[in-house]
């Protein structure tokens, strides 16, 4: 195992970039916890506009992870990929390939799944070149993605219940339309909530009864939750001024792109649910099928999704009952992790 150690927050994160060729590299970041708990992250394909970009992001995504698999108690360290190429994975099978030479250099202290443009079929070819992946391998009956939007669901709709129970209807505002922000936006819907989304891509297909405006509007027009379901650094001191919304909750992993943009936005009394306990559906899943194999394989996905709601709708009840008893915000709760958070 090899790699350069950096400092964040006095912590010595292990990152490694490979250069694969003259357009492509990858990074494969973890927290220095690897050494007691194996590491735990997915594989995210981008174009960057440099390797600092590159590894910068894959070092904030494995904190992100630290912060989520610590929550919880999942039996992880946190970790993330990070391909910086302006192809894509079907393209490039030899940098899947190599992506799993050097997860078997790290044999077993780092395990990947599927990330930002990144799919099961990516998983299924990583598989020939390493067995260091969770990704519901062995349950084809099983997507991880629609798990993390049950998930952020849970976190949704106890909000809903102990924040906003006299508000009729409940306007869910989303950015991005994926596969799990469009999960989202289905179970708002069946509870009743009026949805509004945006996605970047034209083409992108929204569940029927989502009301489709542009970013712009779904930024400013009156919402009860806004929920970044898209990338990570999406608000910035420019667009959380123009946000109007009692709520902001992410499927995303870190969607400010700077601690300032956050401040700015709890200074105008909009609450923000940290994304590390709402967007953990994937850990989660990967957890239980790390400790109960057998059992996980024989799950529907509405049991896995019911079990993802039942621990992530338990932690988001808690802390908003814990708040409301000391009359703080819930970040300030979880102020000893939240402190790691950096800019993207």
């Amino acid at each position: 195992m090899a790699g350069n150690n950096v400092s964040v927050n006095d912590k010595q994160y292990i990152v490694e970039t490979v250069q694969f060729d003259r357009q492509t590299s990858f990074t494969l970041a973890c927290s220095p916890q690897m050494k007691l708990l194996p590491a735990n992250g997915g594989i995210r394909w981008r174009q960057y506009s440099s390797r600092q970009h590159q590894e910068a992001e894959a070092v904030m995504l494995a904190q992100r992870m630290s912060l989520k698999h610590g929550l919880y108690n999942t039996g992880f360290s946190g970790g993330k990929i990070v391909v910086n190429s302006p192809l894509m994975p079907s393209q490039q099978p030899e940098v899947i390939a190599a992506i799993g030479e050097l997860l078997n250099r790290y044999n077993g202290t780092m395990y990947t799944g599927c990330d930002i443009n990144t799919s099961n079929a990516d998983m299924d070819n990583l598989r020939q070149h390493t067995s260091w992946i969770l990704n519901a391998m062995d349950s084809p009956q099983v997507d991880t993605s629609i798990a993390t939007g049950f998930g952020v669901w849970s976190s949704i709709r106890k909000i809903i219940a102990l924040r906003l129970q006299h508000e009729a209807p409940v306007v869910i505002a989303i950015h991005g339309m994926g596969k799990v922000g469009a999960e989202v936006a289905r179970q708002c819907m069946a509870y009743g909530c009026t949805v509004v989304g945006y996605d970047i891509n034209p083409d992108a297909k929204y569940p029927h009864g989502v009301t489709r405006v542009n970013e712009q509007q779904l930024f400013a027009m009156p919402s009860h939750i806004l929920c970044i379901a898209s990338l990570s650094g999406i608000l910035n001191a420019e667009n959380v001024s123009q946000i109007n919304t009692q709520w902001v909750v992410s499927s995303a992993n870190s969607p400010f792109n700077s601690l300032n943009a956050e401040k700015l936005l709890t200074a105008r009394d909009i609450h923000y649910l940290p994304d590390y306990v709402s967007n953990a559906g994937a850990v989660i899943c990967d957890s239980v099928e790390m400790a109960f194999t057998e059992r996980y394989n024989q799950m529907s996905q509405d049991q896995v999704n019911a079990y993802v709601h039942s621990v992530i709708g338990a932690k988001t009840e808690e802390l908003l009952n814990r708040s409301q008893l000391l009359n703080c915000d819930v970040s300030s709760l979880l102020h000893p992790l939240s402190s790691v958070l950096t800019a993207a």
